[in-house]
């Protein structure tokens, strides 16, 4: 991550470095970007670039974190549903949120696929998980710290499957995440 002098720059800065890094991430892959043509172009020197980074790898991760941040602004809040159908209508419009924004911005979608997993979702899924024990969706016999880190694992894999299909609408993500998560939340029947 980025060191501690580069959150000392004005938000407007910060902003214009990471984009113009995320743009040659994007366009040329983590390892085929060049650190020193990304902080040409984003205007600062290689000496100043060393006082805010440990690195290309560093500056990375600081893309990648802030990509996921956008995404997650994109999916939105979970907002606690009171019945089956308002849960699965909010977990629909987020996904189709979470999908115009990574069509809108291939930039975005290009790291996050680079990235993989990366990082904190802010409790997002905690929310989800708790909220589908509350209105009955979720079976409470499971262990709820290993069925959220299952529920984390299947949206982390679900997500990577989605962003290796730019063209996959988002009415099947969707779909094929709802099938996936009522069967890893339902008890199996005798």
């Amino acid at each position: 991550m980025p060191l501690p002098r580069f959150d000392r720059l004005p938000p407007e800065t910060r902003a214009a470095v990471l984009a113009v890094a995320r743009g040659h991430f994007a366009r040329h892959g983590k390892d085929a970007a060049s650190f020193n043509r990304i902080i040409a172009d984003a205007g600062i020197s290689k000496t100043s670039a060393y006082h805010y980074f440990d690195g290309k790898d560093d500056l990375f991760a600081a893309v990648a974190a802030d990509t996921a941040a956008r995404a997650l602004a994109a999916l939105g809040p979970w907002e606690d549903a009171a019945d089956e159908r308002r849960f699965w209508e909010q977990l629909t419009g987020g996904t189709a949120r979470l999908s115009a924004h990574l069509r809108d911005h291939p930039d975005d979608r290009a790291v996050l696929a680079a990235a993989g997993r990366t990082g904190d979702d802010g409790g997002w899924t905690d929310r989800v998980v708790d909220n589908g024990l509350r209105i009955g969706l979720i079976d409470p016999l499971a262990d709820r710290e290993l069925l959220t880190a299952a529920t984390r694992a299947l949206l982390d894999a679900a997500d990577a499957w989605a962003l290796a299909r730019p063209a996959l609408p988002a009415a099947r993500t969707a779909e094929t995440l709802r099938t996936l998560l009522t069967r890893l939340w339902t008890a199996p029947r005798p």
